[in-house]
């Protein structure tokens, strides 16, 4: 693996800002995306490949590229379903501070290395535009014990309301928001992103509880 991560290294401009890389971490979440890239020079790519690349940062970064395509508005119902499914699972094994894990089945699906390009270019575009306010900060919150298996909890969760086959505007884009905020805090070992994805969390927890209850409400006050 310490080849494939020595294969690119970014060049510094002299106009950057300078920025602050979490202790252990070798780049920015922006420029690690960019050695999947390196993967997918052939016509496919396994998800096997794909994993065992990402899981050197551990189930956040895995979490993080698997929600990159339902940062938008528009629900991709077929298609959230066995992402959400997997996110759910990395999530409870972070939880469980186990590492991470996928079925068989899965890891040797083939994927369309143009597909992991795009999700890997708008995964870079977003982090880009993000990362001049994204900076390690409150080490102390991230040392905690708890941090980890609230943070795992909270992917879990999202995880299975991405899942939720449902044709309604957003309701793929909060669930994955809330996995990418709190996913992006934890790699780069920001509190305040942290919290704020498991404030966000709290929110679209409310969504959905209300999206699963009024239908029956209703039900009852016709009946």
């Amino acid at each position: 693996m310490a080849g494939v991560r020595g294969l690119h290294l970014p060049i510094a401009r002299p106009d950057a800002e300078p920025v602050e890389i979490p202790p252990g971490h070798c780049c920015r979440l922006s420029e690690e995306l960019e050695h999947v890239l390196r993967l997918a020079e052939g016509h496919t790519v396994t998800a096997r490949v794909l994993v065992d690349h990402l899981s050197t940062r551990g189930h956040a970064l895995l979490a993080f590229f698997l929600v990159i395509p339902f940062l938008q508005p528009v629900p991709l119902p077929g298609v959230s379903t066995p992402f959400g499914a997997a996110v759910a699972l990395l999530g409870l094994l972070m939880a469980l501070d186990r590492p991470p894990w996928l079925p068989k089945r899965w890891l040797d699906r083939e994927l369309s290395s143009g597909l992991v390009i795009r999700i890997v270019r708008s995964g870079q575009r977003l982090l880009q535009r993000a990362e001049r306010f994204i900076k390690p900060r409150g080490l102390w919150f991230h040392r905690h014990r708890w941090a980890r298996p609230i943070a795992g909890l909270v992917i879990a969760v999202s995880g299975v309301e991405l899942a939720l086959p449902l044709p309604i505007v957003f309701t793929n884009t909060l669930p994955a928001l809330v996995i990418a905020t709190t996913a992006v805090g934890m790699l780069e070992e920001d509190a305040i992103l942290t919290v704020f994805g498991e404030a966000l969390f709290l929110v679209a927890l409310v969504v959905f509880s209300a999206i699963v209850i009024l239908p029956f409400v209703g039900l009852r006050i016709v009946f």
